[in-house]
């Protein structure tokens, strides 16, 4: 009988994860991201908190959608909470003012304080599908005016966080250019009027505040709405957020169709670098680790060792190793 002996394995070069085995004892298997991480664009990268925020946004619009499509959802969260149900067939205005109120009764909404700027959570670009939605992520606070403001704490001076340009006024709203626009101020439109009288419109309300904003140069938030464009609502628009403007100057002028005084206000978008608070930003060295990590995702050796010399807490950046 011949004994059978195991044919010798030819060794090859060790993986690089074998040899961090060998080495460390300890293999680092994978690395967390955030999904727009830092490592994926320099110039769009935030903090943990910023990235916190946006899931929180997420998870409140799609509460919002389903307390919208969702009879059953809607009439169950209502008596949670000591809400009538609703009569009639719920529809327009009325309907979202209270499928916002229910989203605040579950505790999901967001930016709740008003403020001038950017909001925590947020993109140039980003869509909404209802002005209800607006209300709920903290980007514009008012279900039908246009413009939404704040007043100074001791109550003498208003300025506009935030307009949105629904195309009320397609006679007086005029786009000079991608980056810049003409926004009719408030008060007395044609189209909603009816058979009242039209006055001139006055330098008060959101108005003022836009002027305030031009005087003081702080910016304001601009959300605008579209028209057939992909990814809308039922009713064919979707409103997107431009990002923050500043007013240049305003005018008066008459309108051709009423004969009556409105106010005008010339808006320029900020520069990309302008868009964000900087507290939103992490700083260069951070940015700078984090790139130098992400080079190294493929080379687990170098990587700890990097890791361990700098005592670098990835965490900061979004960075989790498990």
């Amino acid at each position: 009988m011949v004994s059978s002996r195991p044919k010798p394995v030819k060794e090859g070069p060790l993986s690089k994860s074998k040899q961090a085995r060998h080495v460390v004892g300890k293999v680092v298997r994978h690395v967390k991201v955030h999904p727009r991480g830092i490592c994926s664009n320099q110039q769009t990268a935030f903090t943990p908190e910023w990235y916190e925020c946006r899931s929180a946004i997420k998870e409140a619009l799609r509460c919002y959608r389903r307390l919208l499509s969702d009879k059953d959802y809607r009439e169950s969260i209502s008596k949670d909470h000591g809400m009538g149900l609703e009569r009639g067939k719920p529809s327009g205005i009325g309907q979202h003012m209270r499928l916002a109120k229910l989203v605040r009764c579950l505790g999901k909404w967001v930016n709740t304080a008003k403020q001038i700027g950017c909001v925590a959570g947020i993109e140039v670009g980003d869509g909404f599908h209802w002005r209800g939605e607006l209300c709920i992520v903290g980007l514009h606070s008012e279900f039908q005016k246009g413009i939404d403001c704040i007043t100074s704490l001791n109550g003498s001076k208003i300025w506009a966080t935030s307009i949105v340009d629904s195309g009320r006024y397609d006679s007086c709203t005029r786009k000079v250019s991608s980056d810049e626009f003409t926004y009719c101020g408030e008060g007395e439109n044609p189209s909603f009027c009816g058979f009242k009288k039209l006055k001139d419109q006055k330098l008060v309300g959101g108005n003022r505040a836009l002027m305030n904003n031009m005087i003081d140069r702080k910016p304001v938030r601009v959300i605008r709405r579209f028209d057939n464009i992909g990814n809308t609502n039922e009713s064919g628009y979707k409103f997107v957020y431009e990002g923050l403007y500043q007013v240049n100057h305003c005018w008066k002028e008459i309108r051709m169709d009423s004969g009556k005084y409105v106010y005008k206000f010339n808006l320029v978008k900020l520069e990309d670098h302008l868009q964000y608070e900087p507290q939103w930003k992490p700083s260069h060295d951070v940015v700078a680790t984090a790139h130098r990590l992400c080079k190294l995702v493929d080379d687990p050796i170098t990587l700890l060792a990097y890791m361990k010399a700098l005592a670098f807490d990835a965490t900061q950046s979004g960075y989790v190793v498990v």
